[in-house]
């Protein structure tokens, strides 16, 4: 045993653990030029070295989720058979003139690879060849690899690349799995007759297998199309040398003219090999590339995958989807060459992230929560339920379901595509960031997804969790290190993906851009200009806007191991009977029609939420969490209804009203009708002797720019938890900006009882636009004389 056949025997196991063939084609003459192993048992050998080298590389690519079992399976079936019975015909027959045929074969499919078949689309979700034809190449190829101990990846992996269409990187590792069954068989026809010196086959499979990782490593950091070349090249080379070893026994008398050989074809890889890493260190980084597509559904919008572009291909798919409603963003990140991909902040109805994974051949085997929400519930069990997937969350996170805990630094590899999880603790305690790169070797990171603790335009509130065992302070502290020292500190050009944008409560400035950069952070958001930890902490904490009551139960209950979303189970049609008896039960009336309808005719104590604009967010304000919830929705809503109401984790509807006119004729003496004034006649009403009680529904920060002498300012947020304040002994008028908020607040102050309630038609504006302010501040009015 010479250290130049433990050296070839890493080749070897590079050759299959990066292009999935090459194992046996430089293992039989390793043994037979270099170790001296009589030729029929050189091919027993070699298969078994091939086998086990294989199952240990395979081991790896499993992990990483790159094989198509089924796929590999079924050829792999049928190899063996082929093999098997190969392996029988081998010791009866020369190998020289199959071998020579292989060789034109293989020269032939790599002439197929380098050259490609035009420009490839994004993959399909298709990964298996048709049964017969897999059958039948299993069994030729089989029939090959068992008779002469070789063939099996350099048939297996074109077949799977250039028949099945299927990405470079899980057609090799999809191979290794082919491979070691048909080795495996063939070895077991061959041992019937041959034997094998183990101390020899031993060390040459230990020394493969250490080749065979290292080539599995190195397959994952390989864009797939160069790889799909690069292994074109090695084919190419390894059928010459084929051909040369078929030559009369003259032309190479000595074990230093098969070194050479082999040398030079390890030369060769390696090359290859460097000349693929070394273009993908060096490609160019493109600018910013958003772009976005409304649906029809009047709540969402999604940006554009950002994995392919028309001039050159990618393997990094990328795409945000955006909930206008709830100012929410969340992520799916993806290698098309591995099929592998991570969603980031899903929101519970999952099947746009199915559909897309599905649509680009991935599979979802990751979701990532940056935090725990506060303003809606994530869908992680959803996606893990559907998938299968892990969930991870920051190393702080306590939850009742099972989780992946990522710390500061860890690294999640998709294929090229690489995810790198950072500590940003703040906005919550357990806050994570993940930078996403777009090549492993990337030195600037392609983007980072910041959840909260960075917006455009914004930093994550501190305050939100005050109420479960941290102060602001606290969390203020941390946010400053997450901001100014480790984001701040990542490279100018690095794009920007927060999970919120303007409108969300989780701050106080979001901007209505979804995307950015650092350094346009870095000049443009009051939080990341240089300034001392305490001049962060006041800034930062001033002028926050009220949260909704239901902020807190999310944030609980995105830790529970909860039911799973079941739209169906709650979007129940109920007769007017059956509606009105719920609401004797108990039942929250949720009325989701506009709000001139509502006005106009409603049922006695509802609740006016229209399903317009921040329908779910407004909704969780009023009311109660856990509440029973039966819905009147504009006509063929209803089931949009419940799956808003859901995405905050209001999962108690239990119906909706089928008929509302029908029912409201029907029960006229269960109908009501809200009174709402023009400013000129609420200007009449404040002049009167005994004017109403003037209320205010907007946040502080709005107040500040103005308001109707005398009002009293109390945010729809707070409402609920200060109805003492408002009196219900005289007539009472509420307005707000627009006159959105000021008509839920006048439905909630009808169900709490009080009776002689009206709002302000067009709110505060319609107010200025009538009326000239005597001056500006919180107190400036129209003229009231």
């Amino acid at each position: 045993m010479t250290a130049l056949t433990l050296a070839g025997a890493v080749v070897v196991g590079l050759a299959l653990g990066l292009f999935g063939g090459g194992g046996s084609i430089l293992t039989v003459p390793l043994l037979v030029y270099v170790a001296g192993v009589p030729a029929k048992a050189a091919i027993a050998m070699s298969l078994f070295v091939v086998g086990a080298t294989s199952v240990v590389g395979a081991v790896g690519h499993a992990r990483a989720g790159r094989i198509r079992w089924r796929t590999g399976l079924l050829f792999g079936l049928a190899g063996m058979a082929g093999a098997y019975g190969g392996g029988l015909l081998g010791p009866h027959l020369p190998a020289t003139a199959l071998l020579a045929g292989f060789a034109l074969m293989m020269m032939a499919t790599a002439a197929a690879m380098i050259r490609g078949r035009g420009p490839a689309g994004p993959p399909t979700a298709r990964e298996d060849l048709p049964i017969l034809h897999v059958v039948a190449e299993g069994v030729v190829v089989g029939l090959v690899t068992g008779v002469v101990g070789a063939g099996g990846g350099f048939l297996v992996v074109p077949a799977l690349v250039l028949l099945g269409r299927m990405p470079m990187g899980p057609a090799v590792a999809t191979s290794l799995v082919v491979i070691a069954m048909k080795s495996f068989a063939g070895l077991a026809g061959y041992l019937r007759t041959v034997p094998v010196d183990w101390s020899i086959a031993l060390p040459v499979t230990a020394a493969a297998v250490a080749g065979g990782l290292a080539g599995g490593w190195l397959a994952g950091r390989i864009q797939a199309d160069r790889l799909r070349k690069g292994f074109g090249w090695f084919v190419l080379v390894m059928g010459g040398f084929v051909l040369i070893q078929q030559a009369p026994p003259a032309l190479f008398p000595t074990t230093w003219g098969v070194a050479a050989l082999l040398t030079g074809a390890s030369a060769a890889a390696a090359g290859t090999v460097y000349s693929l890493l070394r273009k993908g260190r060096h490609r160019d980084h493109p600018g910013p590339r958003t772009g976005e597509r409304s649906r029809t559904s009047p709540d969402h919008h999604r940006s554009v995958p950002l994995g392919y572009q028309a001039n050159r291909r990618k393997t990094m798919f990328f795409t945000q989807y955006y909930l206008d409603c709830l100012s929410q963003a969340s992520y799916m990140i993806g290698d098309t060459s591995t099929g592998r991909a991570v969603v980031v902040d899903p929101r519970r109805d999952v099947s746009e992230y199915l559909a897309d994974a599905e649509a680009h051949g991935l599979r979802i085997e990751g979701v990532i929560n940056t935090h725990f929400h506060a303003d809606f519930l994530a869908g992680h069990l959803e996606l893990a339920a559907r998938t299968g997937a892990w969930i991870g969350y920051g190393r702080a996170a306590e939850t009742e379901y099972a989780i992946r805990e990522l710390s500061d630094g860890e690294r999640i590899e998709l294929g090229d595509v690489v995810l790198e999880i950072w500590e940003t603790p703040g906005h919550t305690p357990e806050s994570i960031s993940v930078l996403v790169r777009e090549h492993a070797a990337d030195p600037v990171p392609y983007g980072v997804l910041t959840g909260d603790a960075l917006f455009i335009g914004d930093v994550g509130r501190p305050d939100l969790l005050a109420s479960l065992g941290m102060t602001s302070d606290q969390l203020g502290r941390m946010l400053y290190d997450s901001v100014q020292h480790k984001l701040m500190g990542l490279p100018d050009e690095v794009r920007i993906f927060p999970a919120h944008g303007a409108g969300s409560a989780c701050g106080k400035n979001l901007s209505t851009e979804r995307t950015s950069t650092i350094g346009t952070q870095r000049l443009t958001n009051y939080a990341c200009r240089p300034m001392s930890e305490q001049e962060f902490l006041s800034i930062v904490t001033e002028g926050q806007p009220p949260a909704p009551g239901y902020f807190v139960f999310d944030a609980v209950l995105n830790r529970k191991n909860h039911d799973l979303l079941d739209v169906a189970a709650h979007a129940r049609p109920l007769t007017a009977e059956e509606f009105i008896a719920r609401r004797a039960a108990g039942a929250v009336v949720l009325d989701a029609r506009d709000a001139q309808e509502f006005a106009l005719a409603h049922l006695r104590g509802s609740l006016s939420v229209p399903a317009d604009g921040r329908f779910a967010e407004r909704a969780g304000t009023v009311i109660e969490p856990g509440s029973e919830i039966v819905v009147v929705a504009p006509q063929d809503r209803e089931v949009e209804v419940v799956t808003r109401l859901a995405r905050i984790g209001f999962d108690t509807v239990t119906g909706y009203l089928r008929e509302p006119e029908a029912a409201f004729l029907a029960g006229s003496g269960q109908i009501a009708h809200s009174t709402r004034l023009t400013a000129a006649e609420l200007r009449e009403a404040l002049r009167a002797e005994r004017p109403p009680f003037l209320l205010d529904v907007r946040n502080a920060s709005e107040v500040a720019d103005g308001g109707v002498e005398r009002a009293v300012n109390i945010p729809l947020a707070q409402l609920p938890a200060r109805l003492a304040e408002v009196p219900d002994d005289r007539p009472v008028v509420v307005y707000c900006a627009g006159g959105a908020r000021s008509a839920i607040a006048v439905s909630l102050l009808e169900h709490s009882g009080r009776a002689q309630v009206s709002d302000l038609i067009g709110g505060y504006g319609a107010w200025l636009s009538a009326f000239t302010p005597s001056s500006a501040g919180s107190r400036s009015s129209g003229d009231l004389r």
